[in-house]
């Protein structure tokens, strides 16, 4: 069956039975998808507040936390923790194999002038990493 729509304008447009269902169809997914939204909007708010009212003393104007506690909130309602800076301290031992040079001195040169470290570097290095100290800056 067709079903068939005259706007204000006087312009028509056809609607099929199966057109009329994809819409009804597409009505309650965006319904369903703003509950969700509201759902954890609303658990956002309960937990931000709880977070603050369970470090609220009356009459105090300060409210004191660790970083490790808003990190938690945060993770609770779904957003990215905070970040903290680090050094970190070690010896990197390697082999490099198969270094085409006409002395040892020009192998070590080479070495010396091209030699990289990445965290995703790619090669025929074997990396052998001692991380001896690691702390906040």
């Amino acid at each position: 069956m067709e079903y068939l729509y005259t706007a204000e304008d006087g312009s028509t447009v056809k609607y099929t039975d199966e057109m009329i269902k994809n819409v009804i169809k597409d009505v309650q997914y965006y319904k369903d998808q703003r509950q969700g939204y509201l759902d954890r909007y609303h658990k956002a708010r309960v937990a931000v507040y709880d977070f603050f009212a369970a470090r609220h003393d009356a009459g105090d104007d300060d409210i004191t936390c660790t970083v490790e506690d808003v990190n938690e909130l945060l993770e609770t309602i779904g957003c990215e923790k905070l970040k903290a800076l680090f050094t970190v301290s070690g010896t990197i031992s390697f082999t490099i194999t198969d270094i085409e040079a006409d002395s040892e001195e020009d192998a070590r040169d080479q070495v010396e002038s091209e030699l990289r470290a990445e965290f995703d570097g790619i090669g025929s290095i074997d990396w052998d990493v001692d991380i001896t100290d690691t702390s906040h800056q």
